[in-house]
């Protein structure tokens, strides 16, 4: 099972509203990943070109004599994977309590599950939840409007109409409906992550 560590969090905290942020940077540390024979090192950035974050530094360290680090076993590195699995350890959601009087920040899955879980709502509840739960994904550089959907459990349809009203409306002018790019294979509403799946290419993944 690929162990995934977060750590040297930078202290300024990008905020992209509705409460969602997340550090600046930080660095990822991943053993045991299926294929690898070594430790991978990422640094993660916020990249404010990109409108998400993006890896700037990416290491294999072997771990004994005897493994020679070939461009195949760089194929096997999945950069998207070790950049969003880290993420959803320093991503953070800040929520009103009931008494409307402080709120709290609680950890991204939390809040995930939490929208998950929620059975029904106002047409203008939808709308906001999904304008959460997408710079939620922007936060994790995973698929938004696939995260909109699966979260507020509606169909991608829906979930591409709901953040297009929302961008029209100028509550989301950053939107993009156009999907950048496949879901990584992290679960983000169980804090239990599986072992990772064996991966092609990890450029642009």
């Amino acid at each position: 099972m690929a162990d995934v560590e977060a750590y040297d969090f930078s202290d300024e905290r990008v905020d992209l509203g509705s409460g969602v942020t997340l550090p600046r940077s930080w660095s990822a540390r991943v053993s045991g990943e299926q294929g690898v024979p070594g430790t991978i090192t990422l640094r993660v950035e916020w990249d404010d070109a990109l409108g998400r974050t993006a890896v700037v530094f990416a290491a294999l360290e072997r771990e004994s004599e005897g493994v020679d680090i070939t461009s195949q076993l760089l194929r096997e590195v999945r950069t998207h994977w070790i950049m969003t699995r880290s993420a959803l350890d320093v991503v953070t959601v800040d929520v009103g309590p009931e008494d409307g009087h402080q709120h709290t920040r609680i950890p991204v899955r939390e809040f995930l599950s939490r929208v998950r879980e929620r059975e029904e709502r106002e047409p203008l509840e939808s709308l906001y939840a999904a304008i959460s739960v997408y710079r939620v994904a922007t936060a994790l550089s995973y698929p938004p409007l696939k995260l909109v959907a699966d979260t507020l459990q509606i169909s991608q349809s829906t979930a591409t109409r709901l953040m297009s009203r929302a961008r029209d409306s100028g509550l989301v002018p950053e939107v993009r409906i156009q999907e950048p790019r496949r879901a990584p294979a992290v679960d983000p509403y169980s804090p239990h992550q599986g072992p990772a799946q064996p991966g092609g290419p990890s450029l642009g993944r």
